[in-house]
């Protein structure tokens, strides 16, 4: 996987040239930006689908299926060793939830939208968050933790958005005057290379429409764009 985020990296460094160096600048960013676009949103996938088969594999072992924290937390600890940048935790059915360097939180996560769902069995993946440990802006995905037909919780891990940024920008080594944002459904950013505009409303993207191009990421769904900056 690593290996893939390289390849895209470079490919993408070469193609966002003409952006800055061609003689018909417009002309030529529809065919650059458009691949810079699809290297993002494929960067991205590589990152969030691998975490996602890993958790699911996770689920499935006998550590947290026992459902005892003690048991899993040197798993989890091991698991977020990775070198990605993410936090991993153990949610209970009330919504209290365990983290690997400080235990039981005293928090609670029953009131997030994703919750009901993940109690339902259902994989979450791409709700948008501001972290209730650590007040970061973040990306929340979950997995069913099922034994005996009953789900005893659910294994969950945080992507902090301006983690997720840096890589994909150090990836992609954009030129100056070059912006990358993505978005969700409801509009609001995901990604954007001022890590300030984070969960902000795409209107505020600060990249000029008729100077982009977007492609959209078959995981998360989200729409990656890549454009100059000015309105």
């Amino acid at each position: 996987m690593r290996k893939t985020w390289v390849v895209l990296g470079a490919v993408a460094a070469w193609v966002v040239v003409p952006f800055v160096c061609g003689a018909d600048v417009e002309a030529s960013f529809s065919v650059s930006g458009d691949v810079a676009a699809s290297a993002a949103a494929g960067l991205a996938d590589a990152h969030i689908g691998g975490l996602l088969d890993m958790m699911g594999i996770l689920a499935s072992t006998a550590d947290l299926q026992v459902g005892v924290w003690g048991g899993m937390r040197g798993l989890l600890g091991r698991f977020e060793g990775l070198p990605i940048s993410f936090n991993a935790w153990y949610l209970l059915p009330d919504g209290s939830y365990y983290k690997v360097e400080s235990g039981l939180t005293g928090k609670n996560l029953s009131d997030r939208a994703y919750f009901p769902r993940v109690m339902a069995g259902e994989t979450t993946l791409g709700d948008l968050v501001v972290s209730k440990s650590t007040g970061r802006k973040s990306m929340v995905m979950t997995v069913p933790i099922e034994r005996s037909g009953t789900i005893i919780g659910a294994l969950g891990v945080t992507v902090y958005l301006d983690d997720l940024t840096e890589l994909l920008l150090a990836a992609l080594a954009l030129p100056d005057g070059v912006i990358l944002f993505a978005y969700d459904g409801s509009g609001r950013m995901a990604v954007h290379s001022d890590t300030n505009l984070l969960l902000a409303d795409v209107s505020e993207s600060g990249v000029n429409p008729a100077m982009s191009a977007s492609a959209v990421s078959s995981v998360l769904g989200w729409t990656f764009v890549v454009g100059a900056s000015g309105n």
